[in-house]
């Protein structure tokens, strides 16, 4: 069974600092592609809520702001899609992912 996705999920070491309706400082990534993120745990946000990130890659000492959308949120996980992000966005986003996974395996 082969993953349908148009961006793979990928696991990066980052987290992100979410403002929606709540605040949420500092919360790891379960997943990260270029089209969204997941988290792991109960979601604080509701689907269809629009939400600011700021994802931040620690190992790189960089920062990226994007938009977002969540589209899933139960018991068990909460994920975004990326929504209106700029080329400069999506070019930097898929540095800092290509760059992560070099410095995970060296």
């Amino acid at each position: 069974m082969t993953d349908a996705r148009f961006h793979p999920r990928l696991r990066i070491h980052a987290h992100a600092d979410i403002i929606g309706s709540e605040v949420v400082l500092a919360r790891a990534l379960d997943d990260l592609s270029l089209g969204g993120c997941k988290f792991g745990g109960p979601a604080w946000e509701e689907a269809g809520q629009q939400v600011a990130l700021v994802l931040s890659f620690p190992v790189l000492s960089a920062s990226l702001p994007l938009s977002g959308m969540v589209v899933r949120g139960g018991d068990s996980d909460m994920a975004i899609r990326f929504v209106n992000i700029t080329d400069e966005q999506k070019s930097a986003l898929r540095k800092h992912i290509l760059d992560s996974q070099e410095a995970a395996s060296a």
